[in-house]
Protein backbone atom coordinates (compact mmCIF):
# COMPACT_ATOMS: atom_id res chain seq x y z
CA UNK A 1 0.00 0.00 0.00
CA UNK A 2 1.55 3.10 -1.26
CA UNK A 3 1.74 6.01 1.44
CA UNK A 4 -1.36 8.45 0.95
CA UNK A 5 -2.81 11.03 1.68
CA UNK A 6 -6.26 13.05 0.56
CA UNK A 7 -6.09 13.84 -3.27
CA UNK A 8 -7.55 16.57 -4.53
CA UNK A 9 -9.20 17.27 -7.85
CA UNK A 10 -9.25 20.85 -9.18
CA UNK A 11 -12.72 21.62 -7.49
CA UNK A 12 -10.96 20.81 -4.09
CA UNK A 13 -7.92 22.80 -4.54
CA UNK A 14 -10.16 25.96 -5.13
CA UNK A 15 -12.25 25.52 -2.60
CA UNK A 16 -9.27 25.23 -0.10
CA UNK A 17 -8.09 28.17 -2.34
CA UNK A 18 -11.26 29.95 -1.92
CA UNK A 19 -11.47 29.62 1.34
CA UNK A 20 -8.36 30.87 2.51
CA UNK A 21 -9.19 34.04 0.84
CA UNK A 22 -10.05 36.63 4.18
CA UNK A 23 -11.73 39.93 3.63
CA UNK A 24 -10.98 42.00 6.25
CA UNK A 25 -12.32 45.07 7.15
CA UNK A 26 -11.92 46.47 10.54
CA UNK A 27 -11.59 43.86 12.99
CA UNK A 28 -14.62 41.88 11.10
CA UNK A 29 -13.35 38.82 8.85
CA UNK A 30 -15.14 37.02 6.12
CA UNK A 31 -14.68 33.60 4.70
CA UNK A 32 -15.23 33.09 1.00
CA UNK A 33 -15.76 29.51 0.05
CA UNK A 34 -17.89 29.03 -3.14
CA UNK A 35 -15.85 27.87 -6.29
CA UNK A 36 -18.84 27.93 -8.86
CA UNK A 37 -16.90 25.35 -10.91
CA UNK A 38 -19.20 22.47 -13.23
CA UNK A 39 -18.52 19.16 -12.22
CA UNK A 40 -18.12 17.63 -15.80
CA UNK A 41 -17.70 19.65 -18.86
CA UNK A 42 -18.44 18.28 -22.89
CA UNK A 43 -17.81 19.68 -25.87
CA UNK A 44 -19.82 20.06 -28.40
CA UNK A 45 -18.64 21.78 -31.44
CA UNK A 46 -17.20 24.93 -30.45
CA UNK A 47 -19.80 24.91 -27.60
CA UNK A 48 -18.75 23.51 -23.77
CA UNK A 49 -21.49 22.29 -22.23
CA UNK A 50 -21.21 22.67 -18.06
CA UNK A 51 -23.24 19.18 -16.24
CA UNK A 52 -23.99 18.55 -12.86
CA UNK A 53 -22.23 15.02 -11.29
CA UNK A 54 -25.41 13.63 -10.55
CA UNK A 55 -26.85 14.10 -14.44
CA UNK A 56 -23.75 12.96 -16.19
CA UNK A 57 -23.72 9.99 -14.07
CA UNK A 58 -27.14 9.04 -14.08
CA UNK A 59 -26.60 9.41 -18.29
CA UNK A 60 -23.76 7.34 -18.42
CA UNK A 61 -25.84 4.19 -16.28
CA UNK A 62 -28.77 5.00 -18.69
CA UNK A 63 -26.62 5.10 -21.80
CA UNK A 64 -24.29 1.75 -21.15
CA UNK A 65 -27.43 -0.90 -21.98
CA UNK A 66 -27.93 1.58 -25.08
CA UNK A 67 -24.55 0.66 -26.03
CA UNK A 68 -24.67 -2.85 -25.79
CA UNK A 69 -27.61 -3.11 -28.03
CA UNK A 70 -26.24 -0.71 -30.59
CA UNK A 71 -29.48 1.60 -30.76
CA UNK A 72 -29.63 4.50 -32.60
CA UNK A 73 -27.94 8.19 -31.63
CA UNK A 74 -31.60 9.54 -31.63
CA UNK A 75 -32.48 6.87 -29.12
CA UNK A 76 -29.48 7.35 -26.99
CA UNK A 77 -29.99 11.27 -26.65
CA UNK A 78 -33.98 10.58 -25.61
CA UNK A 79 -32.75 8.15 -22.91
CA UNK A 80 -30.09 10.47 -21.72
CA UNK A 81 -33.45 13.11 -21.65
CA UNK A 82 -34.96 10.76 -20.02
CA UNK A 83 -32.80 10.20 -17.01
CA UNK A 84 -31.65 13.70 -16.53
CA UNK A 85 -33.15 17.39 -16.50
CA UNK A 86 -31.12 18.53 -19.50
CA UNK A 87 -32.32 20.23 -22.52
CA UNK A 88 -32.85 18.63 -26.06
CA UNK A 89 -29.39 19.85 -27.01
CA UNK A 90 -27.59 19.44 -23.93
CA UNK A 91 -28.86 15.54 -24.10
CA UNK A 92 -27.82 15.53 -27.46
CA UNK A 93 -23.66 16.55 -26.61
CA UNK A 94 -23.66 14.44 -23.49
CA UNK A 95 -25.39 11.14 -25.68
CA UNK A 96 -22.76 11.98 -28.42
CA UNK A 97 -19.85 11.55 -25.92
CA UNK A 98 -21.30 8.61 -23.65
CA UNK A 99 -21.99 6.82 -26.70
CA UNK A 100 -18.31 7.29 -28.02
CA UNK A 101 -19.31 9.52 -31.44
CA UNK A 102 -17.24 11.93 -29.99
CA UNK A 103 -13.89 11.07 -28.68
CA UNK A 104 -12.25 12.41 -25.86
CA UNK A 105 -15.43 14.94 -25.26
CA UNK A 106 -16.35 14.23 -21.77
CA UNK A 107 -14.45 14.94 -18.78
CA UNK A 108 -15.11 15.04 -15.53
CA UNK A 109 -13.77 17.07 -12.39
CA UNK A 110 -14.09 14.23 -9.88
CA UNK A 111 -12.40 10.74 -9.12
CA UNK A 112 -9.49 9.04 -7.05
CA UNK A 113 -9.82 7.96 -3.48
CA UNK A 114 -9.51 9.78 -0.15
CA UNK A 115 -8.28 6.98 1.76
CA UNK A 116 -6.21 3.53 0.87
CA UNK A 117 -7.11 0.41 0.29
CA UNK A 118 -5.71 -2.66 1.37
CA UNK A 119 -3.12 -4.85 -0.61
CA UNK A 120 -5.15 -8.12 -0.76
CA UNK A 121 -5.63 -9.43 -4.34
CA UNK A 122 -9.04 -11.54 -4.66
CA UNK A 123 -8.94 -14.60 -7.41
CA UNK A 124 -8.22 -12.97 -10.05
CA UNK A 125 -5.45 -10.70 -8.89
CA UNK A 126 -7.14 -7.79 -8.58
CA UNK A 127 -7.67 -5.11 -5.51
CA UNK A 128 -11.39 -4.74 -3.77
CA UNK A 129 -11.85 -1.12 -6.11
CA UNK A 130 -10.37 -3.01 -9.32
CA UNK A 131 -12.73 -5.53 -8.90
CA UNK A 132 -15.89 -3.63 -8.57
CA UNK A 133 -14.79 -1.81 -11.77
CA UNK A 134 -14.32 -4.67 -13.21
CA UNK A 135 -17.75 -6.47 -12.18
CA UNK A 136 -19.38 -2.51 -12.91
CA UNK A 137 -17.81 -2.94 -16.67
CA UNK A 138 -19.59 -5.99 -17.52
CA UNK A 139 -22.69 -5.17 -15.51
CA UNK A 140 -23.42 -2.01 -17.67
CA UNK A 141 -21.47 -3.43 -21.20
CA UNK A 142 -21.81 -6.75 -21.13
CA UNK A 143 -19.13 -9.35 -21.53
CA UNK A 144 -15.92 -7.94 -23.49
CA UNK A 145 -12.49 -9.14 -23.66
CA UNK A 146 -10.96 -8.29 -20.40
CA UNK A 147 -7.16 -8.28 -19.04
CA UNK A 148 -4.02 -7.17 -17.55
CA UNK A 149 -4.79 -8.87 -14.29
CA UNK A 150 -4.07 -12.65 -13.50
CA UNK A 151 -4.56 -15.02 -10.51
CA UNK A 152 -1.42 -14.47 -8.06
CA UNK A 153 -1.24 -10.89 -9.81
CA UNK A 154 0.98 -10.23 -12.73
CA UNK A 155 4.64 -9.03 -13.10
CA UNK A 156 5.63 -8.98 -16.41
CA UNK A 157 3.66 -7.12 -20.00
CA UNK A 158 3.32 -4.13 -18.85
CA UNK A 159 5.58 -0.88 -18.37
CA UNK A 160 7.47 -0.34 -15.42
CA UNK A 161 5.48 0.99 -12.19
CA UNK A 162 2.40 -0.26 -14.04
CA UNK A 163 -0.49 0.14 -11.90
CA UNK A 164 -1.04 -3.75 -13.28
CA UNK A 165 1.56 -4.94 -11.57
CA UNK A 166 -0.36 -3.99 -7.96
CA UNK A 167 -3.64 -5.42 -9.09
CA UNK A 168 -5.29 -2.12 -9.66
CA UNK A 169 -6.06 -2.11 -13.80
CA UNK A 170 -7.76 -3.79 -16.01
CA UNK A 171 -7.40 -3.41 -20.06
CA UNK A 172 -10.75 -3.85 -22.28
CA UNK A 173 -9.84 -4.34 -26.02
CA UNK A 174 -11.19 -3.43 -28.21
CA UNK A 175 -9.86 -5.08 -31.44
CA UNK A 176 -9.09 -5.00 -34.26
CA UNK A 177 -8.96 -1.24 -34.72
CA UNK A 178 -11.56 0.41 -36.63
CA UNK A 179 -13.64 2.84 -36.74
CA UNK A 180 -16.25 0.58 -34.82
CA UNK A 181 -14.32 -0.27 -32.16
CA UNK A 182 -13.16 3.83 -31.70
CA UNK A 183 -16.67 4.44 -30.96
CA UNK A 184 -17.16 1.48 -28.49
CA UNK A 185 -13.82 2.18 -26.76
CA UNK A 186 -14.71 5.80 -26.66
CA UNK A 187 -17.78 4.90 -24.99
CA UNK A 188 -16.22 2.81 -22.29
CA UNK A 189 -13.50 5.62 -21.51
CA UNK A 190 -16.02 8.24 -20.96
CA UNK A 191 -17.98 6.17 -19.13
CA UNK A 192 -14.96 5.40 -16.62
CA UNK A 193 -14.74 9.06 -16.04
CA UNK A 194 -18.01 9.90 -15.79
CA UNK A 195 -18.25 7.50 -12.56
CA UNK A 196 -14.64 7.64 -11.69
CA UNK A 197 -15.47 9.40 -8.29
CA UNK A 198 -18.28 6.34 -7.49
CA UNK A 199 -15.51 3.92 -8.68
CA UNK A 200 -12.09 5.17 -7.20
CA UNK A 201 -10.66 5.52 -10.89
CA UNK A 202 -7.49 7.11 -10.82
CA UNK A 203 -6.59 7.25 -14.72
CA UNK A 204 -8.16 6.52 -18.25
CA UNK A 205 -5.91 5.56 -20.97
CA UNK A 206 -7.58 5.35 -24.81
CA UNK A 207 -6.70 5.45 -28.29
CA UNK A 208 -3.23 7.95 -27.14
CA UNK A 209 -5.25 10.27 -24.59
CA UNK A 210 -5.25 9.72 -21.36
CA UNK A 211 -7.69 11.33 -18.17
CA UNK A 212 -6.27 11.66 -14.72
CA UNK A 213 -7.85 12.28 -11.35
CA UNK A 214 -5.30 14.31 -10.35
CA UNK A 215 -4.77 16.59 -13.54
CA UNK A 216 -8.92 15.87 -13.83
CA UNK A 217 -8.91 20.15 -14.38
CA UNK A 218 -7.21 19.99 -18.00
CA UNK A 219 -9.11 17.13 -19.36
CA UNK A 220 -7.83 14.69 -21.47
CA UNK A 221 -4.66 15.41 -23.05
CA UNK A 222 -2.25 13.21 -25.64
CA UNK A 223 -0.48 10.65 -24.05
CA UNK A 224 3.38 9.79 -25.00
CA UNK A 225 5.16 6.74 -25.16
CA UNK A 226 8.28 6.15 -26.73
CA UNK A 227 7.38 3.94 -29.72
CA UNK A 228 10.89 3.69 -31.73
CA UNK A 229 11.96 1.02 -33.27
CA UNK A 230 8.66 -0.78 -32.41
CA UNK A 231 6.72 -2.78 -34.91
CA UNK A 232 2.78 -0.48 -35.98
CA UNK A 233 1.29 -3.58 -33.96
CA UNK A 234 3.34 -2.62 -30.81
CA UNK A 235 3.21 1.04 -31.16
CA UNK A 236 -0.66 0.52 -31.16
CA UNK A 237 -0.97 -1.60 -28.20
CA UNK A 238 1.82 0.83 -25.98
CA UNK A 239 0.04 3.73 -27.69
CA UNK A 240 -3.24 2.16 -26.36
CA UNK A 241 -5.12 2.45 -29.63
CA UNK A 242 -6.64 -1.17 -28.93
CA UNK A 243 -7.72 -0.97 -25.80
CA UNK A 244 -9.22 1.21 -22.47
CA UNK A 245 -6.60 1.15 -19.72
CA UNK A 246 -8.63 1.81 -15.92
CA UNK A 247 -6.69 2.17 -12.77
CA UNK A 248 -8.01 2.82 -9.41
CA UNK A 249 -6.62 4.58 -6.53
CA UNK A 250 -4.60 2.60 -4.10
Amino acid sequence: MRPGGVRLTRRGWVVLAVAGLLVVTGLTITLVTMSGLPDCTVRDGDRVVELDRDDVQAAATATAPVVRRGTSAPATADAVGRATSLSAADARALAAALTGEERAALSCDHGGASSPEPDTLDSRGLTGRAAVVREDIQSGFGPMSLGGFAPGGVSTGHMAGSAHYEGRAIDAFFRPVNARNKTRGWALAHYLVAHADRLAIDTVIFDARIWTARRAAEGWRDYRVDTDGKSRAVARVLAHRDHVHVDVAD
